[in-house]
């Protein structure tokens, strides 16, 4: 117990500082854009942010299995070959898709800033977090990942004070995420006698992770949407009110995303004398965590957004209590996906799941966006994730005294047709 406790406070503390990162600089941002510059921005952030699920195509689902099961350097040093050709084929197809994306939702004004912010969350997809996850090394995951992300608001923050461009922070953002991904690479790698990931191989992982990246895209259909497609449909007053009720939402995922990191290679270790009283305890804590960032959006949301934001941009109360609800299902779910049925292979499962809380969460929202009604959009939200929730819960529950395979190569897997046996 010991030891999930110091990877909790580990892989807490990281994403508690990549939250405040932002947070340094998003009240300065919304007060120099205003309304409906606010919303542009925001919907540059959340595309940027299905672009870096593109990027990383599986990885951060699949990659931390992997190499929590991996114990010898040389197959994790292989692991990691595969995913930075792999990524690097991604990113060079996310990033034009994300460019144009942005463009076509985003007004005049701040379009330039927004395309930008998106690029720079798209590069996101070249962080090693997910291999930090993996090996339970929250030191790495805080250096690599959350450090360039604050070090980068702390630079920004006072070009932007003094009135600099908005401009400048996602181009700062950018080189430090491409730079500190290189460094843990270079680190990683040097010395190791791992073979080599040739073009050919990177194509085949990427066949491999397909389903991964399937089940990973539809969940982030319904989870990154939302702002574009308010911003598209919505007064600018309303659908900046939106930015901000996601903004705190999304930062509150972040608490979920940390006791996910914390409790998946503790629950998956293949030593584990007790795995069902270590499942558990990651779904009571994530049910938990759930009610107690459900009752803080729906109490404390419209009052913060307004404190952080800017009163022209405090969030709808109906809103922030809709967003409550979706971050219940989510926190709640998490457990189920990540520690019970993809380690088992359901990913036809998962994917299948994802994609009919994907259909009933972007139907509802685009409906709301398309009749200029917030309560709708964010209401959309909600459905999505609790559609997910309820149809994952029981077969998670009845896999939980079951233990999981190990995982194979992805050559093994590419063999044998489905990526399954991970």
């Amino acid at each position: 117990m010991r030891s999930v406790l110091l990877r909790l406070a580990g892989f807490t503390g990281a994403p508690i500082l990549s939250a405040l990162a932002p947070f340094l600089l998003l009240p300065i941002i919304s007060r120099v854009t205003g309304p409906g510059g606010w919303a542009d921005f925001s919907a540059g952030q959340s595309i940027g942010i299905l672009g870096m699920v593109v990027v990383f195509f599986g990885w951060g689902v699949v990659g931390p299995v992997r190499v929590a099961r991996t114990t010898d350097a040389t197959g994790r040093a292989h692991i990691l070959r595969e995913s930075l050709v792999s990524r690097s084929i991604t990113t060079v197809v996310a990033i034009p898709l994300v460019i144009l994306t942005t463009a076509l939702v985003t007004g005049p004004d701040f379009k330039v800033e927004s395309i930008a912010m998106a690029v720079a969350m798209t590069l996101g997809g070249l962080s090693p977090s997910w291999f930090c996850i993996g090996a339970a090394r929250p030191g790495d995951l805080m250096l690599y990942d959350s450090g360039p992300k604050l070090v980068s608001a702390l630079v920004a923050m006072p070009v932007l004070l003094m009135g600099g461009p908005v401009l400048f922070y996602p181009i700062v953002l950018a080189v430090a995420t491409v730079v500190a991904a290189m460094a843990h690479a270079f680190i990683g790698l040097r010395g190791s006698s791992a073979k080599r990931v040739g073009l050919g191989d990177g194509f085949r992982v990427l066949r491999v992770l397909l389903p991964t990246a399937a089940i990973d895209a539809a969940g982030n259909a319904y989870g990154t949407t939302p702002v574009p497609i308010a911003t598209a449909g919505l007064p600018p007053a309303e659908a900046s009110s939106f930015a901000s009720a996601d903004r705190l939402y999304r930062v509150g995922v972040l608490a979920v995303i940390a006791l996910g990191n914390a409790f998946q290679a503790w629950v998956l270790e293949p030593d584990a004398t007790s795995p069902a009283r270590r499942h558990r305890a990651a779904i009571i804590a994530h049910v938990g965590l759930g009610v107690f960032g459900a009752v803080g959006l729906a109490l404390l949301g419209p009052w913060a957004s307004g404190f952080i934001f800017g009163a022209a941009v405090a969030a709808d109360p109906l809103t922030c209590t809709l967003f409550g609800a979706a971050f219940f299902c989510i926190s709640s779910a998490t457990p189920f996906i990540r520690n019970i049925l993809i380690p088992h292979g359901r990913y036809r499962f998962v994917l299948a799941t994802t994609l009919t809380a994907s259909v009933v969460g972007v139907t509802i929202m685009t409906l709301g966006s398309i009749n200029g009604l917030e309560s709708v959009v964010a209401a959309g939200v909600a459905a999505a994730e609790a559609t997910s929730l309820l149809i994952l819960v029981v077969p998670g529950l009845r896999m939980i005294n079951t233990p999981a395979p190990h995982p194979v190569t992805v050559q093994t897997a590419e063999v044998e047709g489905s990526p399954s046996s991970w």
